[in-house]
């Protein structure tokens, strides 16, 4: 319930527990799971290894479209190793 005043959500290889086809599509197989709603943070940033890889839902996460959410293609080790020196930087 908290995302609506989080400034920025960072997901980490959590597709389904975080899709919004769980809420907005009942054609989906997770429809009415219950979901993390990152959607509704400002900002999103979703790590990935590849587009392209679905979870249990079997079709891609419908956020990686969203206006607020970019996508970080890699290693999320690696990635968050990254942002973790560059922050430490600053």
């Amino acid at each position: 319930d908290d995302f609506e005043s989080t400034d920025l959500t960072l997901v980490i290889g959590a597709s389904d527990t975080v899709s919004s086809a769980a809420e907005d599509d009942p054609n989906c197989s997770i429809y009415g799971m219950p979901v993390l709603r990152v959607w509704k943070s400002k900002n999103v940033i979703v790590m990935k290894r590849k587009l392209g890889s679905t979870g249990y839902a079997g079709m891609e996460n419908p956020i990686l479209f969203k206006d607020n959410t970019e996508v970080l293609l890699g290693d999320a080790h690696d990635s968050c190793e990254i942002i973790r020196s560059k922050l430490t930087d600053m």
